[in-house]
């Protein structure tokens, strides 16, 4: 739109009669021009046409009310008519315009001016449909970015970047200094007034960096108003104008006090293990869930043959178990339950050499249940069930004397009687061979045979007790039977005190 073509728009307007103030309507060119006479649009520009979407005859003649949406029909009507004759009402106002296509946030500018020997309105009218999109937009985003401020627990605080005043701090600032937000944006508190009296110069030298560092951070103590001593960690960076001159400082300030807490109890802890690692006389280790060695400790070194820690770290632990499959029910376990308790295994040294151990083990996983590695106690228990074993051994062979120790007397029992009927027997056949009666003696004789008879079935019995236990013996323990040899009894007779002739045997 030109100056010419709006002075020729107006020249055709015959109503007018030549009494326009053309040097308003010229003012406007670039927005939407109206002239409104009582009520009624008796001039408009192309720029009007194109923002109502209408054209020149359904516009020229039109009333202007039907320009407004409904709900703005009132206010704007009777706005107009006290704008013709009141001085001092405000120069704008909006309203919402229906279109075809759709609805336009109008801003008006109204003067009044005479035509045709009445006054009348001039109205400039701009589309700001847009820019009150853009500004709706930024507004909530404003609100939502307030809200976010407004519930989040860090304290997030803008200062000057002349004299380090607070230009702007969230509520969170309350529930961590604990005084009132509006001290601190009346300028009564400042958040420097509350650091720790050891930690302000660290504090000081953070604040007088952060122009030059442009972001940085720090952890440091401060005291609240009820003398609370709390850690925070302070994220500070500059934000910078356009020209790259600073506009602000901006901090959040986040309590760390927990958290802390919690990171020196796990050091703590990390420290007593690592001293427990390195101290157990016990075989400590991790490993990858391939069997890599990550860490052993000098007890597993030792128990296992390492020359050096290196030479671990560079093995696997899988090559020194015996068998393989006790490896694969341990990590079933693992996989299972997450963790074995005394599970009994076989390793074999680089030696060569074969121990039994009892293995406590856990698997480590992530956050997300993955598996890290193995962690584990491996305890040397051969000697112990070597002792056990023998412990098993020495009540059993207690338990087989007992036995046998019954049965021997049993034996030596009968041997006593059976000694004592062949004198019987021998004073018998020298009373037989001297003629006397020998019907008397023999039937003596009988029962003296039959008495013997039955003590042999003892001494049978017991010898086939006694057989028992020794063949059981063998089995158990996996001694090999052998024919005892006539030197060997000997042997054995002598050790107990016994001196014979060999030649007697």
């Amino acid at each position: 739109m030109t100056e010419n073509s709006t002075f020729e728009d107006a020249e055709k307007i015959v109503i007018c009669q030549g009494d326009i103030d053309y040097q308003g309507i010229v003012k406007h060119i670039n927005e939407g021009v109206v002239i409104i006479r009582e009520g009624n649009i008796v001039f408009a520009n192309h720029a009007f046409y194109e923002i109502s979407k209408k054209t020149p005859e359904q516009v020229i003649g039109a009333e202007f009310s039907d320009f407004i949406a409904p709900d703005d029909r009132e206010k704007v009507t009777k706005y107009c008519t006290e704008r013709l004759f009141t001085g001092n009402l405000a120069d704008r106002i909006e309203f919402v315009m229906p279109r075809a296509d759709c609805e336009a946030i109008i801003e008006m500018k109204v003067s009044v001016v005479e035509c045709g020997g009445a006054p009348a309105i001039l109205a400039a009218l701009t589309d700001i449909t847009e820019r009150r999109k853009t500004r709706l937009e930024l507004e909530r985003i404003k609100g939502r970015l307030e809200s976010i401020l407004h519930s989040m627990n860090e304290v997030v605080v803008s200062f000057s970047p002349i004299d380090y005043s607070i230009l702007a701090i969230n509520p969170a600032a309350e529930a961590l200094y604990g005084v009132p937000l509006r001290d601190f944006t009346g300028g009564r508190k400042h958040i420097m007034r509350f650091v720790h009296p050891d930690d302000k110069e660290k504090v000081e030298e953070f604040y007088k960096n952060l122009p030059e560092a442009e972001f940085d951070q720090a952890q440091y103590r401060i005291v609240s108003s009820n003398k609370k001593v709390k850690w925070v960690l302070d994220e500070g960076h500059i934000v910078f104008s356009t020209t790259g001159t600073i506009r602000r400082i901006d901090h959040v300030i986040r309590d760390i006090t927990e958290e802390k807490k919690t990171i020196d109890a796990l050091k703590q802890s990390e420290e007593k293990y690592r001293n427990f690692f390195e101290s157990t006389n016990d075989m400590a280790y991790a490993v990858t869930p391939q069997g890599i060695f990550i860490d052993i400790n000098d007890a597993g070194l030792k128990l296992l043959g390492f020359e050096s820690k290196e030479e671990a770290l560079a093995s696997n632990l899988k090559n020194f178990y015996v068998d393989l499959s006790e490896r694969a029910g341990l990590l079933g376990e693992l996989g299972e339950q997450g963790y074995v308790i005394g599970k009994q295994v076989k390793f074999k040294t680089k030696a060569g050499d074969v121990i039994e151990v009892a293995i406590t083990a856990r698997a480590k996983t992530d956050d997300y249940g993955d598996l890290l590695y193995y962690e584990g106690i491996a305890h040397n228990v051969s000697k112990a069930l070597e002792d056990q074993r023998n412990r098993v051994l020495r009540n059993a062979a207690g338990g087989m004397c007992h036995y046998l120790n019954t049965h021997l007397m049993q034996l030596d029992g009968s041997k006593d009687v059976l000694v004592e009927e062949m004198k019987s027997l021998e004073a018998l056949i020298e009373k037989l061979s001297q003629g006397e009666n020998p019907q008397e003696i023999v039937d003596q004789m009988k029962t003296i045979v039959e008495t013997m008879h039955h003590y042999l079935e003892g001494i049978t019995g017991a010898y086939e007790r006694i057989s028992e236990v020794t063949r059981a013996f063998n089995k158990a323990f996996l001694y090999k039977e052998e024919p005892y040899a006539t030197s060997t009894i000997l042997d054995i007779f002598k050790t107990h005190g016994y001196e014979g002739d060999d030649s007697s045997t």
